[in-house]
C-alpha cells in the first residue's frame, strides 16, 4: 500500500479521534455529531422515497402515453379540455384568459393573448395526444393595454429540457448525482491533466443534483453579510471538523 495514503488515512483517523474525545469540548461534539448523522440519514430516506415515487409517475406517464399511441379509442372531450388546460399554465402568461372548447376531439381556442405567445399556444396544443383539428378563435393583442384580463401575469419559458430548468425534478437530480460521482471516480482513475478536468466536472455535477443550486450559484455562494456580528459559536465545532479532516486529506 502507498505510505502517503497510509500516512494519510491514518492522520485522518487520529484528527477524528482527536475531535470526539476531546476532554473539554468532546461530549458537545460528540453530540453535535450525532445529531448531524440522525438529520442526514432522515433526510437521505425522505430523498430515496421522494425520487422513487418521481421515477414510478414518470414511469407511469411514459407507459399510458405509449398505450395511447397503440389504441385508438376517441379521447373523451372533456378529457381534452382538461389537459389543454393544464399546458395553458406554461405556455401564456394569462392561462385564465384562454377559453377552451372541444367537440370531437377538435379543439377551438378563444380569448384575448399577447401575440407573441400565439403560435407557441397553437403549437402545443396542436402537439397534445387526442387533439385532432386546433380552431384559432384567439383575440389577439400586440399589448396588454387596458385590457381587463391581460393585466399582471407573467412571461412563461415554455417547455425546456429537463436539465436546463433552475430547479431539477428529483429524478433529474439523481441521474445529475450518479453520472457525476462516475465522472469523478473516471477522473481520479486516470491520473493526469485530462482525467482532472472530468474530476472538476464530475465533483460539481454532484453538488448541483445533491444541492439542486444553479451552477452560476455554486460559485459564489454567500450571505451577502446578512450575519454579521451574529455570534457564530454554535458552529465552530461543525466548521473545526471540516477544516481538520481537510488538512489529513490534503496529505494523502
Amino acid at each position: 500500500m502507498n505510505k502517503g495514503l497510509t500516512f494519510g488515512a491514518g492522520l485522518g483517523i487520529g484528527t477524528i479521534v482527536m475531535y470526539v474525545l476531546d476532554p473539554d469540548r468532546g461530549k458537545r461534539r460528540r453530540a453535535l455529531l450525532r445529531d448531524k448523522i440522525s438529520s442526514a440519514t432522515k433526510k437521505a430516506g425522505q430523498g430515496i422515497e421522494i425520487t422513487a415515487r418521481d421515477f414510478r409517475n414518470r414511469a407511469q406517464g411514459l407507459a399510458a402515453s405509449i398505450k395511447s399511441r397503440f389504441t385508438s379509442a376517441e379521447t373523451d372531450d372533456a378529457v381534452l379540455i382538461d389537459r389543454v388546460r393544464s399546458k395553458l399554465g406554461r405556455i401564456v402568461s394569462h392561462p385564465k384568459a384562454i377559453v377552451v372548447a372541444s367537440e370531437n376531439a377538435n379543439v377551438t381556442l378563444s380569448g384575448p393573448i399577447l401575440e407573441a405567445e400565439v403560435d407557441k399556444l397553437l403549437n402545443c396544443v396542436k402537439q397534445i395526444e387526442g387533439v385532432n383539428e386546433v380552431a384559432n378563435n384567439l383575440e389577439v393583442h400586440k399589448e396588454a393595454g387596458n385590457h381587463p384580463a391581460l393585466q399582471g401575469g407573467r412571461e412563461r419559458q415554455g417547455y425546456q429540457f429537463e436539465f436546463l430548468k433552475e430547479n431539477w425534478s428529483p429524478a433529474a437530480r439523481f441521474v445529475a448525482s450518479a453520472a457525476g460521482a462516475s465522472l469523478a471516480v473516471y477522473g481520479g482513475v486516470r491520473r493526469d491533466a485530462l482525467g482532472a478536468g472530468f474530476g472538476a466536472a464530475g465533483l460539481l455535477l454532484l453538488t448541483r443534483g445533491i444541492t439542486n443550486t444553479e451552477i452560476k450559484r455554486l460559485a459564489g455562494l454567500d450571505d451577502g453579510g446578512e450575519n454579521v456580528g451574529e455570534d457564530t459559536r454554535p458552529n465552530r465545532d461543525a466548521s473545526s471538523l471540516e477544516s481538520l479532516l481537510a488538512q489529513g486529506t490534503a496529505t494523502m
